[in-house]
């Protein structure tokens, strides 16, 4: 009977990689991060995501939602992290990086889905890609994937942080060693500088209220003034403080699934304007954009071809 990680681990790091993974690892189910997450609720900073408070006992004791949990399988898989030569004013000017190609939560999540089809019958798994009361981020950090950043993001000392990252609770023992990754930001503050909203706080989470990021893709209704008047060309999503991090010169090659889609760089951003729901559910289909719907995007759009931001849409 197969009881530890470490007895199926040949395969699970085999099927990872052939799947696009550029690092696998292994956690315990203990969140090392979870008094952080859990200072970031009472302080608001999660803003209009409550079911992010309603979350926090499973977030600090996974095994009440899965009792059968013992370890956590991680991936990182990286995405695009340069935009695509395109015309002034079209759409892939303005997306995130990560919102250029497919739909990170179905390629991750098929990839997730390989691993749990080439493991024992008898292991019990649960698949999580950025939709779960766990933070992948640390669970990464834990399996020595790359340390949490000033930014919050989780930065590989190699390739960056323009990863996303996957992760599969198990019903085995973590018997995989791993070496957590020393912080080496160091007296850095290049993302913190460059953040218009100043939005990054000074224990390495994110003030939601004032995120660009947030903003674009999870509020509804109109945009704070504070934060509308710095968008900085985002209609979805922001970057900024990825671009002004060092460890991001050298990034690894993207998955095939996240290349930048031919129709982005052809889509002059002001079309979206014109956009009725069966055009947004077309353009963007399979597509992590959906998230801000058609209604939050337009939004989005007219701020910032309303002369109302400070700056000018990327050429």
């Amino acid at each position: 009977m197969i009881e530890k990680l470490s007895q199926v681990w040949p395969i699970v790091e085999a099927v990872a990689r052939d799947a696009g993974a550029t690092a696998v690892g292994a956690s315990d189910l203990r969140d090392e991060h979870a008094a952080v997450f859990a200072e970031w609720i009472d302080s608001g900073h999660h803003a209009t995501m409550d079911y992010l408070a309603k979350n926090r006992v499973a977030r600090f004791d996974p095994s009440s939602r899965f009792p059968w949990a013992k370890s956590v399988v991680v991936l990182v898989v990286p995405y695009a992290s340069e935009r695509p030569d395109a015309p002034r004013g079209a759409l892939s000017h303005t997306l995130a990086r990560y919102a250029l190609g497919d739909d990170y939560h179905r390629v991750l999540d098929r990839m997730l889905r390989d691993i749990e089809k080439a493991l024992p019958e008898d292991v019990k798994t649960w698949r999580y890609v950025d939709t779960g009361p766990l933070s992948d981020r640390a669970f990464a950090a834990q399996a020595g994937l790359g340390w949490i950043g000033k930014n919050g993001m989780l930065i590989d000392e190699e390739i960056g942080s323009y990863v996303f990252i996957g992760t599969l609770l198990t019903s085995l023992e973590n018997d995989i060693s791993s070496v957590t990754v020393a912080d080496r930001c160091g007296a850095c503050t290049r993302c913190i500088d460059a953040c218009p909203t100043h939005a990054i706080l000074p224990n390495r989470t994110i003030a939601s209220e004032d995120c660009i990021s947030y903003a674009t893709i999870e509020h509804r209704g109109a945009l704070p003034d504070r934060v509308a008047a710095h968008l900085e060309g985002n209609a979805f999503g922001c970057d900024i403080c990825q671009e002004a991090c060092p460890w991001n010169a050298h990034p690894a090659e993207s998955h095939p699934a996240f290349a930048a889609r031919q129709e982005y760089r052809a889509t002059p951003l002001t079309d979206l304007l014109r956009f009725q729901q069966s055009d947004f559910s077309r353009l963007f289909r399979n597509s992590a954009v959906k998230r801000a719907k058609l209604a939050g995007v337009m939004r989005n759009v007219r701020v910032l071809t309303s002369g109302h931001e400070k700056t000018t849409i990327r050429s």
